[in-house]
């Protein structure tokens, strides 16, 4: 490896890049059309990224929590609408995912009462809020755990082709 950066606060993506061990040269090498002082420029925060660099450095990388961190921060539209997801233990993250489902459950009763009319009513609006933030957490889980398993997948040479072809089919099903 070349000459170890000892600049304090490294972008995500200056430390993603050293955590692999690379280079800005060879990792430019292993992605395709993006030069060594693009990413040096993205690292040191002179250019920002485009999605299509992102894509690359997270492939590159195989860091695929590099898209949602840029979805959620750098892109205008990600900012309003895509929550930062962290990579934890599968075993959290389903650990996580169980106490939100059983926390939802008693609650779809009073969603069912809440939707019946189509309307939500100033009444409603409280129970609604509560109802939703705690569907906003299940999403949050699951997100957090399709993240964990892309990041597996890409450490672990998982066949993600079979995976997804796979999800794809039981798309399908339903």
């Amino acid at each position: 490896m070349g000459k170890q950066s000892t600049r304090e606060n490294k972008t995500i993506y200056q430390l993603c890049r050293e955590e692999k061990e690379l280079t800005r040269e060879k990792a430019s090498e292993l992605m395709a059309g993006v030069s060594s002082s693009r990413i040096e420029k993205i690292e040191y925060e002179t250019q920002e990224p485009t999605p299509y660099d992102v894509v690359q450095m997270a492939d590159c990388y195989k860091r695929p929590d590099l898209c949602n961190y840029y979805c959620s921060h750098k892109c205008a539209i990600g900012q309003r609408y895509v929550p930062e997801v962290e990579v934890g233990e599968l075993s959290n993250i389903i650990l996580e995912t169980i106490a939100c489902l059983n926390e939802i459950n008693p609650l779809t009763s009073r969603l069912i009462q809440i939707a019946r009319d189509g309307k939500i009513s100033d009444d409603e609006i409280k129970d609604f809020a509560f109802i939703s933030q705690k569907l906003d957490e299940i999403s949050l889980a699951v997100d957090s755990l399709n993240l964990w398993v892309d990041k597996t997948a890409s450490e672990n040479d998982l066949n993600v082709t079979l995976l997804r072809e796979e999800k794809e089919r039981l798309k399908k099903q339903k």
